[in-house]
């Protein structure tokens, strides 16, 4: 027990940053969900590919606002493949952060990277990637068809326990 407490102490004296608090695995499953539930395997592919062009250490020798730049590439194909007006929207919200991060990388970048001057956008650069991610999402999302789905299953629980015998004598008699 001491030790437990002992490391929510340390958890809370040492201040958690952006790069400890990456939420890429869980984007990228719901992008995985989405791709399988909408049948688009561009979405995911195109998410685990921006990835690791961001991530990948033998792509270390690319300037940053290249990266960008692709990532930026990547999403505009992705915008073809939007099925409506809103997924369009946010596909190109993603688009227009990738080119903002392109420009701040072109412009207050040593060599190509950040270094020790970092604006506003470059210190809440995960924050704004991880909410146009759930935004574009969310706007892919069939919502329509999920709650059918939700309606159908309580649907077909219900009739079953009211055509059950046995229910009804446990119900009723407890």
């Amino acid at each position: 027990m001491m030790e437990l407490l002992e490391w929510f102490q340390q958890l809370n004296a040492h201040e958690l940053s952006p790069a400890d608090l990456k939420s890429e695995s869980s984007i990228f499953f719901a992008y995985v969900v989405l791709g399988l539930f909408i049948r688009k395997p561009v979405l995911p592919l195109a998410f685990l590919l921006c990835y690791i062009l961001v991530n990948a250490k033998a792509l270390q020798s690319l300037e940053e606002y290249h990266v960008y730049l692709t990532v930026l590439v990547i999403y505009s194909y992705v915008f073809n493949e939007c099925p409506d007006d809103k997924s369009k929207l946010a596909c190109v919200t993603i688009c227009l952060l990738s080119f903002l991060f392109a420009i701040d990388a072109f412009l207050y970048g040593v060599n190509g990277y950040h270094g020790e001057y970092q604006t506003l956008i470059w210190q809440n650069i995960e924050y704004l990637a991880t909410c146009a991610h759930i935004v574009f999402i969310s706007t892919l999302l069939p919502i329509e068809r999920i709650w059918n789905c939700i309606r159908g299953f309580i649907a077909s629980i219900s009739s079953n326990a009211r055509n059950s015998a046995y229910l009804l004598r446990y119900w009723y008699n407890g």
